[in-house]
């Protein structure tokens, strides 16, 4: 399948093009990976070299939601160049109009309470998908596959994160701290983290 095609699977031929042709303009390649562990996406800069990957996702959500946020990270280096603070106020600005550039209010605006959620992200990006939970949560009713976010499970459940079993010990303001029942070590844990339980 190519690239073109699997966009075609998130968004309409029309909008697909755009974001091709507005890649393409830029000379930035764009991939779809495999799924990742460590992250849903990146942009990468050098040796005269522009590209962006996403993850695969049958999401359709959070895969717009993450090349959205890689593509602000291609007009923020356009913009400013390598010495841009990466989820500085420029990438934030860049974000925001990238989302709006796009039309991306006509994918997301048609399940409320996703559009809500983007909509409070939006006023203050955060650096990696998963940080707001708030987000996440919205998220994950599309997901292909039963998960559940740590922030939704109760203190002393145990769970799987990554394929290691841990048990949530302590709800933060935006972390959790939990034991892996492994090593008997204690990790904190993003509440957004999709995790399954025991």
């Amino acid at each position: 399948m190519t690239v073109a095609e699997y966009l075609q699977l998130h968004t309409s031929p029309e909008k697909a093009e755009e974001i091709l042709t507005y890649l393409e303009n830029y000379r930035c390649s764009l991939k779809i990976t495999r799924p990742r562990k460590s992250k849903r996406g990146d942009f990468r800069y050098g040796k005269g070299k522009l590209s962006i990957s996403v993850n695969q996702d049958r999401n359709t959500y959070r895969f717009l939601f993450t090349l959205i946020h890689e593509m602000a990270h291609l007009k923020s280096y356009l913009d400013y160049g390598a010495r841009v603070e990466p989820h500085g106020k420029e990438w934030k600005i860049n974000f925001q109009q990238m989302f709006s550039w796009f039309k991306m209010q006509e994918e997301f605006s048609k399940d409320e309470e996703v559009f809500k959620a983007v909509l409070i992200e939006l006023k203050a990006p955060k650096a990696c998908s998963g940080v707001n939970h708030n987000l996440e949560r919205a998220f994950l009713k599309y997901d292909a596959y039963d998960s559940k976010l740590l922030a939704d499970i109760p203190i002393g459940s145990e769970f799987i994160f990554r394929e290691v079993r841990y048990q949530k010990l302590e709800d933060r303001r935006t972390r959790v701290m939990c034991l892996n029942i492994t090593n008997k070590r204690k990790y904190i844990i993003n509440k957004g983290a999709e995790v399954k339980t025991v």
